[in-house]
């Protein structure tokens, strides 16, 4: 394949990865052949900081008065930005624009900008041809905020201003993703897969740890974004017993496991307290690093971690991003989140490469690989959904109608699933969670109830789908024991493994659902499914039977 965005000399001694590569390429086209604005979606841990450096120094090469702004939120991120770059063209004409890092250039073509310093000074600098927005999740779906009142006062100065986009996670707690013909990026140019990148040995692997019971969230309020509020959810995670017992399991796991660098993400200040209080006792002295830390303090428990001066660090929502530790071989998730974005971005503080490091293991006792899945296997979109009580297809619960046969949910229908489903949220555990943290790898999941219903489909013989409640996972098969040849033949060899062998000859999907109590004998037989997932959708790959 061409390569438009062709490696040079002056990009130094490193050579883009070959997702860099193609990034570059794609980034590069969409510029040259589209007028919409573009998002590269690299994971954490994947080089977004040099891809940025890369593409401005060669737009600079070819177009000399080339002018751009990159924007970040931390100052930690403007730092590394920029120093991606200087490293790479020292002469070029490149500044900084941050009060947390104490500079304020003006006059240079290449600035790096922390937003919360120039949000209100769009008319102070020579207009912009290009921003460059690290992070672009933070930028609102609407309202003003800073990002939109900077972006839209660069555009006085430059109608044709060019917004790009680069992020580890696409989507925004509420609002779904972040590219949308109405939003300020359109389109997404560019998408690096996680699991590729720990195949092919870019990131580092992932693995995550058993679990057990955890208790209930049906209690803790949520704000306007979808997610949980902070002072409810403390109120049902700060409790003494289970701070204590979380950390025991805790501190059992990472010595079996001999884990060194380990990152705790917990819910406030006072569960930062009390979960460093109780490491204490194992002799662990933890600092935490809070939005009210100092900023010389905070800068300097950092340093004294990467160089392993702290074990264990714990944190409230401050090294969720811009947060470069390679040698984090351990990250302990005590902070339940319902926002995808979030959940990635605590994750991705793992992903890293170091050296000595073989994987980095995910201890979840939030319940969070439980509620949003695997992370190299993200649906921003997801759907949930209802079986009909008529002809028992299935289909998405927001349209509360049936489209084969027009059948309606009831609300109290509606009501009672809500609220079960409130109910099987669920949180700070005294165990970590035992679902794998990536896709490729098989989870066993316990089959609370089991369904069984006829499927059409036209042009087939019917079969009976399988369907397994597994917590707050729905998975489904199909038996198609009318179907003749290799489809039929599994599905016999799957009812004798259940049924015995001298049933499986003689049955139909007529003879079988004329079992009343075909579903309770398929749960009675099936403790659990081993599943593996393939895309978007989890495909049963063997069973565990009591």
């Amino acid at each position: 394949m061409s390569t438009l965005f062709a490696p040079t000399a002056d990009m130094g001694t490193m050579a883009p990865r070959p997702y860099q590569q193609e990034a570059l390429d794609a980034l590069d086209r969409h510029v040259c052949e589209h007028t919409t604005n573009p998002c590269v979606v690299i994971p954490t841990g994947g080089g977004k900081s040099i891809l940025i450096a890369w593409i401005i120094q060669r737009w600079k090469v070819d177009y000399p008065p080339f002018r751009c702004c990159i924007l970040a939120h931390r100052k930690e991120l403007v730092a590394q930005n920029s120093a991606e770059l200087i490293g790479l063209w020292p002469g070029g004409d490149i500044g900084v624009f941050s009060a947390g890092l104490g500079k304020r250039d003006w006059d240079c073509s290449i600035l790096y900008a922390s937003i919360d310093s120039i949000w209100d000074k769009s008319g102070s600098f020579t207009p912009f041809d290009c921003l460059i927005i690290d992070e672009a999740h933070r930028i609102p779906a609407k309202g003003e905020g800073k990002y939109r009142k900077f972006i839209d006062g660069c555009r006085r100065f430059n109608p044709k201003l060019r917004v790009i986009g680069f992020t580890a996670t696409p989507y925004r707690m509420g609002c779904g993703p972040i590219c949308h013909q109405d939003h300020i990026l359109h389109d997404i140019c560019y998408e690096a897969n996680i699991g590729q990148m720990i195949h092919d040995g870019y990131l580092c692997r992932l693995r995550s740890k058993v679990s057990a019971r955890q208790p209930d969230l049906s209690q803790v309020k949520r704000n306007r974004g979808g997610d949980y509020v902070e002072g409810s959810l403390a109120e049902a995670v700060d409790v003494p017993a289970v701070v204590s017992e979380a950390v025991r399991e805790m501190m059992r796991i990472v010595h079996a496991e001999q884990r060194q660098s380990i990152i705790v993400f917990c819910v406030d200040i006072d569960h930062c307290k009390h979960v460093s209080q109780e490491l204490r006792k194992y002799g662990i002295d933890a600092p935490y690093v809070t939005a009210k830390t100092p900023a010389v303090e905070r800068d300097r428990i950092a340093e004294a971690f990467k160089r392993g001066r702290h074990r264990i660090l714990l944190n409230v929502n401050v090294y969720t991003e811009g947060f470069n530790a390679k040698c984090v071989d351990c990250v302990v998730l005590l902070r339940p989140t319902l926002s995808q974005g979030l959940y990635v971005q605590m994750v991705g503080r793992g992903l890293r490469l170091h050296p000595g490091k073989d994987d980095c293991l995910v201890l979840d006792f939030a319940h969070c690989i439980e509620q949003h899945g695997p992370i190299d296997a993200i649906d921003a979109g997801v759907v949930r959904l209802a079986d009909c009580q008529n002809c028992g297809d299935t289909f998405s619960r927001a349209v509360r109608m049936c489209p084969h046969c027009g059948w309606t949910i009831p609300p109290e229908e509606i009501e009672r699933v809500e609220a079960e489903e409130a109910r099987e949220r669920q949180m700070h555990a005294a165990k970590a969670s035992d679902r794998s943290i990536l896709s490729e790898e098989p989870d066993d999941l316990e089959v609370s109830d089991v369904t069984v219903h006829r499927h059409i489909k036209q042009g087939s013989p019917d079969s009976i789908r399988v369907q397994y409640r597994c917590g707050l996972t729905i998975v489904r098969e199909w038996v198609c024991l009318d179907h003749g040849g290799y489809a039929e033949a599994k599905a016999r060899q799957w009812w004798a493994r259940r049924f015995g062998s001298e049933a499986a000859p003689i049955v139909t999907v007529d003879s079988a659902l004329a079992d009343l109590f075909l579903a309770q004998q398929i749960q009675r037989k099936t403790k659990a499914v081993r599943v593996a997932r393939q895309g978007k959708h989890l495909e049963i790959t063997g069973y565990i039977f009591a």
